[in-house]
């Protein structure tokens, strides 16, 4: 199972150097990148498309020019069109040399120049109606205006602003769905600049909010968030929409809708699910609940895989019903799914554990079948077929170090996924050539015993369960060309720890008689009390 190799001068160095790193694509390399980026909305395409041209060399000018053109008829984001034609004009690498003038594209002015006019436009008027509404002050009115220039910072790719933005209605908000609305757009821009821990900030606020929440739409209206400590009038009725329907209606966005039927609709719905026990409204509104909750905890999920918490991840990816994936599509999609699951159990998770939560797991087995590649990997990792995991690693090596979330993490992914093979591997022997272990990973014997070595020096092989004595670690015989397992005896233990145990007492023992005798014969310096030091 051979390690992608990575350019820089060692594995510590790999983060830094992502950004530097070509990532070319092997003939036989299963990768797609239109069928890849085609299944994400706009703001998400463009994300993956901008990753992919900054790095692979190949697919530099095919993504870019995709990524322009998309930017351009379904954006106002200038500087990253701007950007993006900077990255098709040069060439990869840190010198960044234009590439021949007969290759280079022209970015369009006069699209620049109106949509800038446009955004500005919009930006001071958005700040004029942010300033009279201050000034009487009217609570819901400040938050939509906050509200407003959070979504117009996000449109034209102002994250840090719009981050602010979005933090500044948490104030104002009056009801539930206020909140959420807020914790969302949050999360949201918050993943962008790859701010974890403001994600999972935002996340448990949204979830502590979650348990209690009932859509505005469903008839109950808004909850009042006193527990939370804001304060105010939940605003009165616009049109055809409940208080707090606004904000449902920008919640899911990217997917999933918020949406309940009124009036004579409702009513026959009504009527038609009474039988049920459960009226159309009420399905409606847990139905919000739940799409909200599966968007929580992917946008969770990812959090956890940025900052490494391999198992966390894949727990809560697991935890997610595939019913709600359209909730979250805007962040990842159901292929993304499949494949974090299986790198970070596989790297985390005990065979048996790994078995019954995610090769038995009814529900996940349908999300598997969008990445039929990773259901092949976990199928031929508890099966111990590691050369075959091995070769499914590198034949998608691209769609793995292409993603944008995943990608930083591959690396190690990969290197705690092959310890855990080799573990597993040598769990069942006490004794087992170095040529054998190198020929069931597909390995030279060079490089097998050099692993060895490393995994032995980390402790990776002590205590191994299901031996004779769990007491021990493995030790390899150059000569031999084998590596075996050495136990401790347990019962030379217990003597050696009495024996221990008795020179310490005796060692104690010596020093109580020495002070004893000390103190019968008064050879005792005592300080004497009215000895005072002067300054």
């Amino acid at each position: 199972m051979e390690e992608v190799t990575y350019t820089g001068s060692d594995t510590a160095s790999f983060l830094s150097e992502m950004l530097l790193t070509d990532i070319s694509i092997n003939p036989g390399n299963a990768f797609d990148w239109e069928a890849y980026t085609s299944q994400y909305p706009t703001q998400a395409r463009i994300q993956r498309l901008t990753y992919i041209a900054k790095h692979c060399a190949s697919l530099r000018i095919p993504c870019s020019r995709a990524a322009i053109s998309l930017i351009q008829s379904s954006t106002r984001n200038v500087s990253d069109y701007q950007y993006m034609v900077t990255v098709h004009n040069t060439q990869p690498g840190p010198s960044s040399n234009l590439i021949p003038a007969s290759d280079r594209i022209s970015a369009d002015s006069s699209w620049i120049q109106s949509t800038q006019a446009r955004n500005n436009a919009e930006r001071q008027k958005l700040e004029l109606e942010m300033r009279n509404y201050q000034n009487n002050l009217i609570k819901e009115s400040i938050r939509m205006a906050h509200r407003d220039l959070g979504d117009h910072f996000w449109d034209t790719g102002d994250y840090n602003e719009a981050l602010k933005s979005y933090t500044k209605t948490r104030d104002y908000c009056s009801t539930t769905d206020h909140v959420i609305e807020m914790c969302l757009n949050v999360i949201e821009v918050s993943l962008r600049l790859e701010n974890w821990s403001n994600v999972q900030t935002f996340v448990s606020k949204a979830e502590g909010v979650l348990e209690g929440y009932v859509p505005s739409g469903s008839g109950a209206g808004g909850r009042k968030l006193s527990s939370l400590g804001a304060s105010g009038i939940a605003p009165p009725t616009k049109g055809a929409n409940t208080a707090g329907g606004d904000a449902i209606g920008a919640l899911f966005r990217a997917g999933g809708s918020a949406a309940v039927p009124t009036g004579p609709t409702s009513s026959s719905s009504n009527a038609q699910a009474g039988g049920s026990g459960e009226s159309a409204s009420q399905a409606a509104a847990r139905k919000v609940v739940q799409e909200t909750g599966a968007k929580l905890r992917a946008a969770n999920a990812i959090a956890c895989l940025g900052q490494g918490r391999y198992e966390a991840a894949a727990k809560l990816l697991l935890s997610i019903d595939p019913a709600h994936s359209a909730s979250f599509e805007d962040m990842i999609s159901q292929s993304d799914v499949s494949i974090y699951v299986a790198f970070c159990s596989l790297a985390t998770m005990e065979r048996n554990t790994l078995r019954t939560n995610v090769m038995e797991n009814t529900k996940f087995r349908g999300v598997l079948e969008h990445e039929p590649h990773a259901r092949e990997l976990l199928e031929a990792f508890t099966s111990a077929q590691f050369k075959r995991v091995g070769e499914i690693l590198d034949d998608h090596s691209a769609r793995h170090l292409l993603d944008p979330y995943l990608a930083p993490h591959v690396h190690s992914l990969r290197t705690s996924l092959t310890r855990r093979a080799l573990r597993q591997f040598f769990t069942p022997f006490d004794r087992i050539s170095i040529a054998r272990m190198a020929a069931a990973f597909g390995w030279k014997e060079g490089k097998m015993e050099e692993e060895l070595v490393r995994c032995i020096e980390r402790g990776e092989f002590k205590n191994l369960p299901g031996k004779a004595a769990e007491t021990g670690d493995a030790r390899i015989d150059t000569i031999s060309g084998t590596m075996e397992y050495k136990t401790k005896d347990a019962r030379r233990a217990v003597f050696d720890d009495a024996l221990e145990m008795g020179d310490k007492r005796y060692r104690e023992t010596k020093r109580l008689l020495l002070r004893m005798k000390l103190v019968e014969n008064g050879v005792i310096a005592k300080a004497n009390r009215a000895y005072t030091v002067d300054a």
